[in-house]
């Protein structure tokens, strides 16, 4: 958060949520229906499930947070701060990328596909401290750069953008000033409140060398607005670097930052994805503040055109994402109480789950949640054609049996 001139960027990371898991509300008179992906933070597996929480499908994985399902039916996903990989219904691993030996983290966080041949990836490299990025005497040994990658399906980089390199370009149109105003830990704070800077008797703490930390990256689709302002068109990549409550734009094509946002508005955000209309939607963490938003925004203006919050239940300090509906309902993951919702345009829960799925691969994060995405069933479809299991003992309410699987969801969704 960037409060009285500075970024604090500590803040409480956990979230406690007690009652039965699975799902706990389901309206479907008002819900957009359909099947949602998501793994255990971390975990060796990806699930896929139905409205009622059941699971029709599951791939292994080595350590995922942000997995997609493609239109093939196949998984493509991370293993986060490794390698970038495609996975059929099977099991079987049928791209995989680890990146270049310069790379210090080849992917972490999240990919965008540009078209089915060309991906990009949100990597790392460790560098020198770049002059005039930290306050004098507070820099670190090292800087951590993000780097956003362009690379084929023969596996090579295309394209390479440095975060660093263009600081004070992202600066200038964030309105941060330079070099960037680190909040010390060392001074005593509660969330919500600056208290009195005291005399500093001790040299202040260095900041850390990862001084953005970004968490998203996503290609701008086709939108009005894109077509009256180049700076929002069709190719462009969004992202969002947390440490500095910023979200952005690139233009690939010019190779340089666009259009920026948020200092004095978000507080440590993930995800912000456009809309057709050209809004943003992005999930507004709160980690200082004690509190989440769903915020839609105009990105001409930064005008809040819709909010979602709830002061009493829904708050995710660490990581987190949001998805718009077909029907206009909105998908939010709230990663760190282990919950999937989906609420209404007027802020009504009309689907809620909570994870049950703890205790996944031998290092992972319980039951938190990094990401969610809802699919329809006509994109379900070509995953479920690839199942061949032979049903050997279920009927439907006639008596009759039912021999497959996609037979069988069908007879569960109308029990």
């Amino acid at each position: 958060m960037y409060k009285n001139g500075e970024i604090i960027t500590s803040g409480e990371k956990r979230r406690i949520h007690d009652g039965l898991y699975g799902v706990r509300t389901h309206d479907p008179t008002k819900v957009d229906f359909g099947y949602t992906l998501f793994s255990s933070s971390w975990s060796d597996r990806a699930f896929l499930m139905d409205m009622n929480g059941l699971v029709v499908h599951t791939w292994k994985v080595t350590h995922s947070n942000v997995s997609e399902l493609h239109d093939d039916g196949n998984l493509f996903t991370h293993n986060c701060g490794a390698w970038l990989e495609e996975i059929a219904p099977d099991g079987a691993v049928i791209w995989r990328w680890e990146g270049e030996a310069w790379m210090t983290t080849p992917n972490h966080h999240d990919y965008a596909w540009v078209s089915s041949d060309e991906i990009y990836s949100l990597g790392a490299v460790n560098e020198a401290v770049k002059p005039g990025l930290y306050p004098e005497g507070r820099e670190p040994e090292y800087i951590r750069t993000d780097i956003i990658v362009r690379l084929n399906r023969s596996k090579q980089v295309v394209w390479r953008f440095s975060f660093t390199d263009h600081f004070e370009a992202l600066c200038e149109l964030a309105d941060l000033p330079i070099p960037i105003p680190y909040h010390d830990p060392q001074k005593v704070n509660r969330p919500g409140e600056l208290p009195p800077i005291p005399a500093i008797t001790t040299a202040p703490s260095p900041c850390s060398p990862d001084w953005a930390h970004a968490n998203t990256i996503e290609c701008l689709p086709d939108t009005p607005l894109g077509r009256r302002d180049e700076r929002f068109k069709q190719g462009n990549l969004l992202f969002s670097l947390r440490a500095i409550d910023v979200i952005g734009i690139i233009d690939p094509a010019k190779d340089r930052i666009v259009w920026a946002w948020g200092p004095g508005v978000l507080d440590g955000q993930h995800q912000p994805t456009m809309l057709p209309n050209g809004n943003i939607l992005i999930f507004d963490n709160g980690t200082y503040r004690g509190h989440s938003i769903i915020r839609e925004i105009d990105p001409v203006t930064g005008d809040s055109q819709w909010e979602y919050r709830d002061l009493e239940t829904f708050f995710s300090p660490f990581r987190s994402g949001n998805q718009r509906l077909p029907n206009g309902n909105t998908l939010i993951c709230e990663c760190d109480a282990g919950r999937l919702f989906e609420v209404t345009v007027d802020g009504e829960v009309v689907w809620d789950f909570y994870n049950p799925f703890i205790g996944e691969g031998p290092r992972h994060l319980g039951k938190r949640m990094h990401r969610a995405v809802r699919y329809t069933p006509a994109q379900v479809e070509p995953l479920l054609a690839t199942r061949d299991d032979e049903i050997v003992s279920e009927i439907d309410r006639d008596g009759r049996r039912i021999g497959n699987l996609r037979n069988l969801l069908r007879s569960y969704r109308t029990l």
